[in-house]
Parts: C-alpha cells; structure tokens; sequence
C-alpha cells in the first residue's frame, strides 16, 4: 500500500498541539483534512446526504433595548456538495454594524518540548493490542505513515475520525464562512474575530500519568464508536444543512460525555485546570456578545453549535442574564 498524502495538513496542525493546545476548551476540536475519495466506510448503514442549495439553521435573536444580536450556528464538516445559502442571514449582513467570529480558544504551556519528543512513540503508550488495532485503521482511512506514530494518542483519535468523515463524503472545508466574508465585504461590514488564548500554563506534572491515560483511553473510545459516529456525523451534517433544530439539539446532548473525555486526555493539564481555563474561556465569550449588543445597534455572530445549543451554552446563559431570546423559527 502506498502513503495516503490526504491527510499533511491535519497531520502537521495536530502535532503541533504537542506545545501549544489548540484543544478547544469549550470541548469540540475538529482535525482538518483534505479530501479524499468519496467511499462509505464498510459496515457504516447508508445515509444520503443532502446536497445542492441548502439554507442551514435559523438564527437566534437577542434583544435588549433598541439592540439586537443574531447568532447563527455552525456546524463541520458538511455535506461535500453542499451549497450554503440563508437569505436570513444574508439580510441579517447587509443590517449589521459588526459580524463576530470565527471563534478559537487556544491555550499555551510552558514547555520546553513536546511530549512526544521525550521519545514516546504511539507504540510504547499504547498497550500492544490497540496499537494493533490503531494501526489497522489507520491504514484503512490515514494510510500507512510512520509520521502518525509520533502523535499524542489524542491527536491521533483527531485525525483518524477527520479522515474517517472524508471517507464518507463530508468535507471540513468553511464555505459557510467563505460566503459570510464575501457578503460582509460587499455591504462593507466589519468582521471582528473572537479569538482568545489562554495562558501559559504550567502542566501539572502529578496529573501527567493520568492524563496519559486518558488520551490512550479517548482513542480506544475513538475506535470504538467510530462507525456509530460516522453515521451521527452524516445525521448531523444533514439535519445542520436542513435546518432541522430537534435533531441537532439530541445529538449534540448525546456527544456530551466523549466531547468530556476529550477535554481530559490532553497531557498538560489537571481535570480542575480544564474546568477553570473552560470558565475563562466562557466568560471572555459571553462579554464580547454583552459589549457588542450595547455598541452595536444589530450584530450577527456566528458559533460552533454545540456553544448554542448545549445546557449551559450561550444561549441559556444569555437567557440567564436577563436578555430577551427568541429561538430559531
């Protein structure tokens, strides 16, 4: 079998989270890759996708005053095929004084090297059967590269579902935010990003093992479930390029616990470091929205999702302070 060279990109960005975690603290990282052939997983039940011209969710509205905040949700990777299109949204921009996101919450740690270069390669972390394992299929959907051997276990569960999706007929790229560029551009609206990093900070040396631990755990569950997952990601996809709010609220409640595990098995921080610098991270969000709904007479900004929709997400918490919020209609 020769190397599948699909897969430089999400590779060379992964690894780099070896010193500088681009985890997501808001718990939802997903690995970019480039495309691959559009071929369904075996034993993965058939699902047709949606394509051609599709309008995606309805907007939340938040109001306080004379002010107006729209939020839009979105969701990766989507339908290969797929053309987005929201004559809401375009109205929405053409209104607007300000545009917020995309949003990235990073985090840096004080270390000198990464991890993975004191000499720990995927085969002396991982027990021999699930590096068996491991290696199986990511010769199914990587290709055979000895450069995945020097991943975090975590960033190689990233990798093998991103890749895994392509195989299905999803894409990560962001046409979504390719077209609100060019809409922003056209009615000259301004795109504000909301882009934080935390840190540095140092990692807790007495939770290495442990998070060790669960990294090599969070890949287990990776390939686990990684069929199941596939197919909620084609349900995903579809229900995000429908619009169809109930069933993106249920599968975003049944991601909860792996989207947790996730967040623990990166091998920096203690679980009580990942609360606190999720906090942060929260808390910066829900003040940029507050300052932008007092500055701005209407503003889109638009989010992951799974910020929205989740039970202590952005919209719970708006509604919590006070703000007047109407759901998608």
């Amino acid at each position: 079998m020769t190397k599948n060279t699909s897969h430089r990109s999400g590779l060379a960005f992964i690894r780099w989270t070896g010193w500088a975690a681009f985890c997501s603290l808001l718990f939802s990282w997903p690995a970019h890759a480039a495309d691959s052939e559009n071929r369904s997983a075996v034993g993965v039940p058939e699902e047709v996708l949606v394509l051609g011209e599709q309008p995606g969710p309805g907007l939340w509205k938040v109001s306080k005053g004379g002010h107006t905040l729209w939020i839009l949700g979105t969701y990766v990777p989507t339908p290969r095929g797929m053309v987005w299109r929201s004559k809401q949204v375009e109205a929405v921009i053409a209104a607007s004084n300000e545009v917020l996101g995309p949003y990235s919450a990073s985090l840096r740690v004080k270390e000198s090297k990464p991890y993975q270069a004191r000499g720990n390669k995927l085969r002396d972390v991982l027990p021999r059967r699930v590096h068996a394992r491991w290696r199986s299929l990511r010769d199914e959907y990587i290709g055979e590269d000895a450069e995945t051997e020097s991943l975090l276990p975590t960033a190689a569960a990233l990798l093998l579902r991103a890749q895994a999706y392509e195989r299905i007929g999803l894409t990560h790229a962001d046409d979504v935010w390719r077209t609100i560029y060019r809409q922003a551009g056209s009615h000259g609206v301004p795109i504000r990003p909301l882009a934080y990093e935390m840190g540095p900070v140092t990692p807790d040396n007495n939770s290495s093992r442990l998070a060790r631990q669960n990294g090599v755990t969070y890949l287990v569950e990776t390939m686990d479930r990684l069929e199941t997952d596939m197919t909620q990601a084609r349900a995903r996809a579809n229900a995000w390029a429908l619009g169809d709010m109930e069933v993106l609220k249920t599968l975003v409640e049944a991601d909860a616990s792996y989207a947790q595990s996730l967040a623990y098995s990166w091998p920096f921080l203690s679980q009580q470091q990942v609360v606190d610098l999720q906090r942060q991270a929260e808390n910066k969000l829900l003040s940029a929205l507050e300052r932008a709904l007092n500055r701005n007479e209407t503003t889109l900004v638009v989010l992951p999702v799974h910020l929205i929709l989740r039970g202590n997400g952005v919209v719970s918490s708006l509604r919590a302070a006070g703000y007047s919020v109407e759901d998608p209609r």
